[in-house]
């Protein structure tokens, strides 16, 4: 960490300090232990050439949470993420060096709230952007941690039409609601080996691991990184996400992690349970590299025990 950026030095195309990591099964491996992403794609070659990939590959989740900590040590506490997407546009073989890119596109600035927008990359040692995505971070004024307001409702999907993989049965149910879904209470512990395993090999921030440290911040206490999953280990837990399919080798049963969309407000704390409610929010296919790609778009929004929103979550998962 070094010295916290001051919202008004900063420029559009200014670029923050990068996040690398050479990464191999050492690190998936980590991060399949504290996300419970233990899928063969990622852990047996067999089983990745089965669905036409040359080897094992490393979760897309894990570079979200590098794109996440590049924003967060460079912040240094003097504001947080508030929303982020990204897709994913290539995978991450072993031995791939990935470095994080973050430049600044814009700035917002009212009576009420400092915003700064960014262009994010993960691009690998053959300077591919593996990851394309986006960010806005909100600034604290002096030090002290706010939150933005809870979005207004969006304009309604337009249904699409019947494809190759996409069939009336699944237009049929867009729009439609899961169960609730609760998680266990978060642990310190929780927070503290997610940050262990997303910055591997290097230490975690203090700030994640240590109470005296996090206390100094402006939350005032432990919090859990923003990409932090609290319903990891309820391998029993449905979520209510009943429209996705399997997994499988067929053409239109092969899958792949589409990217995410979350826009964050209050943090998941020490002791909280959080509320999931999941919708399925949209279904469309496109065509790509990979042929007919078919993307069903799911939509979290989540609470914690007070009743406060915590997160606006979507993610898209591809069948090919």
């Amino acid at each position: 960490m070094g010295d916290k950026p001051a919202f008004a030095a900063l420029q559009v195309g200014d670029e923050i300090p990068p996040f690398r990591r050479t990464t191999d099964l050492a690190h998936w491996n980590r991060y399949a232990a504290v996300n419970y992403e233990f899928i063969p794609l990622h852990m047996d070659a067999e089983a990745a050439r089965a669905v036409g990939q040359k080897d094992v590959f490393g979760m897309g989740n894990l570079r979200i949470s590098y794109l996440h900590n590049g924003l967060y040590d460079w912040l240094d506490g003097a504001g947080d993420i508030v929303d982020f997407q990204c897709e994913f546009r290539g995978l991450n073989f072993k031995g791939d060096a990935l470095s994080s890119r973050a430049t600044i596109t814009g700035k917002d600035e009212r009576s009420d709230r400092k915003l700064l927008s960014f262009d994010l990359a993960v691009e690998n040692q053959d300077g591919k952007n593996t990851a394309p995505g986006k960010a806005t971070v909100l600034f604290f004024d002096s030090g002290k941690a706010t939150v933005i307001p809870e979005p207004s409702n969006g304009t309604p999907v337009e249904k699409p039409e019947v494809g190759e993989y996409l069939d009336q049965a699944t237009i049929d149910r867009i729009g439609e609601t899961g169960a609730p879904a609760t998680s266990l209470p978060v642990g310190e512990n929780d927070i503290r080996r997610w940050a262990i395993a997303t910055y591997y090999p290097k230490k975690p921030p203090a700030s994640f691991y240590f109470e005296e440290e996090a206390a100094k911040g402006p939350w005032g206490a432990l919090v859990a990184p923003r990409e932090f999953n609290p319903f990891a280990w309820m391998p029993d837990l449905n979520l209510g996400v009943t429209w996705l399919r399997g997994i499988g080798v067929e053409p239109g049963e092969r899958v792949l992690n589409g990217g995410q969309r979350s826009r964050y407000f209050q943090p998941i704390r020490p002791g909280d349970r959080i509320t999931s409610v999941a919708r399925f929010a949209n279904a469309y296919e496109r065509d790509g590299r990979l042929g007919t790609m078919l993307f069903l778009v799911s939509e979290f929004r989540w609470t914690n025990q007070k009743g406060e929103l915590v997160r606006i979550g979507e993610s898209s998962m591809i069948y090919y």
